[in-house]
C-alpha cells in the first residue's frame, strides 16, 4: 500500500511548489505592474521563464518578476512557434465566447465553414470583400461580421459602424453602405465599442480581419475561391 502513495507523493510536492512559485510571482508583478491584470500566469517547464497574457498578448516574465520578455519563442526540436499556437489558442477561447444576437450574419443556404470578419465600413479592401459576398456564400462561407471602426471609439467610421448596427435591417444596411451609400445617421444601444475593444483583445491591427473557428488569423481581403481553398486545407489538417 505504501509503494503507490511514495510514487504520487513527489508529484503532489511538485505541484504545490509549482502553485507557490506562481502565486508569489503574481503578487510581485501586481506591485510592478500595479492596475494591470496578468491572465493565465503559467509556468515553462525546465525553461525557468513564465508564461502571462496581457489583453489578449503572450509575454515572458522571469521567476523574480523583474524582467519581461516579448517576442516569439520557437522550439527548435520541433520548429514550432509556441507563442502563436497560445495565441490561436486564445483567440478560439475567446470566438467561442461570443453572442452572435450581436453580429450581422450573411447565411449561405448550407454552411461549411464559419468565419468571424472585423470589418471597416469605409476601407477599401472590406467592401472589396463585401461586394463577393454571394460568392463566399455560394461556397458554403458564413460571415459573421464585427464591427472595427479603425478611427477609434468616437471617430466617423465608429459612427458610420453605429448606423449600420442601428438600422432595422442590418444585412441591407451593410451592403447599402459597403457600396458606399450615405445612410441617414441613427443612434442605439449598440455593440460597437464592446465588438471594437473584442478586436483589440484578439490582436486586430487592420481591416478585413478574418478569424477562422480554429483561432488563426488571415489578415486582410482574401478572394472567394481561394479562401475556401484554405478553410478546405485547414479543415483536412485538424
Amino acid at each position: 500500500m505504501l509503494k503507490p502513495l511514495l510514487l504520487v507523493l513527489p508529484l503532489l510536492f511538485a505541484n504545490v511548489v509549482g502553485a507557490a512559485e506562481v502565486d508569489k510571482l503574481k503578487e510581485q508583478l501586481a506591485q510592478t505592474l500595479p492596475g494591470v491584470t496578468i491572465e493565465n500566469l503559467q509556468k515553462i517547464d525546465s525553461l525557468g521563464l513564465y508564461e502571462g497574457v496581457i489583453n489578449g498578448e503572450v509575454l515572458y516574465f522571469s521567476a523574480d518578476g523583474q524582467y519581461a520578455m516579448q517576442g516569439e519563442l520557437v522550439s527548435m526540436a520541433t520548429r514550432t512557434n509556441l507563442t502563436e499556437q497560445r495565441r490561436v489558442s486564445l483567440r478560439q477561447s475567446i470566438l467561442k465566447g461570443l453572442d452572435e444576437k450581436d453580429m450581422i450574419i450573411f447565411e449561405p443556404e448550407k454552411t461549411e465553414h464559419t468565419l468571424t470578419v472585423f470589418t471597416d465600413i469605409d476601407c477599401v479592401y472590406c467592401r472589396k470583400m463585401h461586394s463577393e459576398i454571394e460568392q463566399y456564400k455560394e461556397l458554403g462561407i458564413r460571415i459573421r461580421y464585427m464591427a472595427y471602426p479603425r478611427g477609434g471609439i468616437g471617430s466617423e467610421s465608429y459612427d458610420d459602424a453605429v448606423t449600420v448596427w442601428c438600422d432595422k435591417d442590418r444585412l441591407d444596411a451593410m451592403t447599402r453602405a459597403k457600396r458606399g451609400e450615405e445612410l441617414e445617421p441613427k443612434t442605439c444601444d449598440n455593440p460597437v465599442e464592446a465588438e471594437f475593444n473584442t478586436g483589440r483583445q484578439l490582436g486586430v491591427s487592420g481591416t478585413p480581419a478574418i478569424f477562422m473557428e480554429s483561432g488563426q488569423l488571415l489578415p486582410g481581403y482574401v478572394p472567394p475561391e481561394r479562401l475556401k481553398a484554405i478553410l478546405d486545407e485547414t479543415s483536412d489538417q485538424s
